[in-house]
């Protein structure tokens, strides 16, 4: 019965990790001006950190020969990762008000958040930032910066369920290896 629990919560991450990492990679991949914020990358490398410690996981279901000890301690490193990302893109995205306000200090917020403008340009006007446009192109600073806003909304969302799912997955995992539902190879 564990390992039917085991299946299916290594199934969901994979599919969450998958979320993650393309949600992360989307963001990161539409920053025009300097390098993708820290934030954006740390949750890309823990979305792919848990896919592959998932696909592990779901091998080690199947062959004997995996320590589960090391899936254990596996599931919980990419449960710390997830929620380290998603507490800082929560935090980061903290000075936003709203992702749809058309209210102009939440427009002022999300053109100068650094995970929702893309990227920005000091020139001797201020700051200008290509991919959201100018102060005075009102219509798509909010078609950009809102979409980007929802997105990182998105992915933090799905950290924060990841990790809760990493943590249940590693519980089952440690569940199964105590009442002896897999077997573990002995090393010489």
């Amino acid at each position: 019965m564990l390992n039917i629990a085991a299946f299916a919560l290594r199934g969901l991450l994979v599919v969450l990790s998958a979320i993650v990492l393309a949600l992360s990679v989307v963001l990161a991949k539409q920053q025009v001006i300097g390098s993708p914020p820290p934030e954006t990358s740390f949750f890309s490398f823990a979305g792919a950190f848990g896919l592959i410690v998932s696909a592990i996981a779901i091998l080690a279901i199947f062959v004997n020969k995996i320590p589960r000890v090391g899936i254990i301690a596996a599931d919980v490193l990419a449960s710390v990762f997830y929620l380290a990302g998603a507490i800082a893109l929560t935090v980061a995205l903290k000075s936003v008000s709203s992702c749809t306000s058309s209210s102009d200090a939440a427009r002022f917020n999300r053109y100068h958040n650094k995970l929702l403008n893309g990227g920005c340009m000091n020139v001797k006007d201020g700051i200008y930032c290509p991919n959201a446009g100018s102060s005075n192109d009102e219509k798509h600073i909010d078609s950009y910066t809102s979409g980007r806003c929802q997105q990182v909304q998105a992915d933090y969302v799905f950290g924060y369920i990841a990790f809760v799912f990493g943590v249940a997955s590693a519980i089952v995992t440690l569940l199964t290896y105590r009442r002896g539902g897999t077997t573990t190879a002995t090393y010489v």
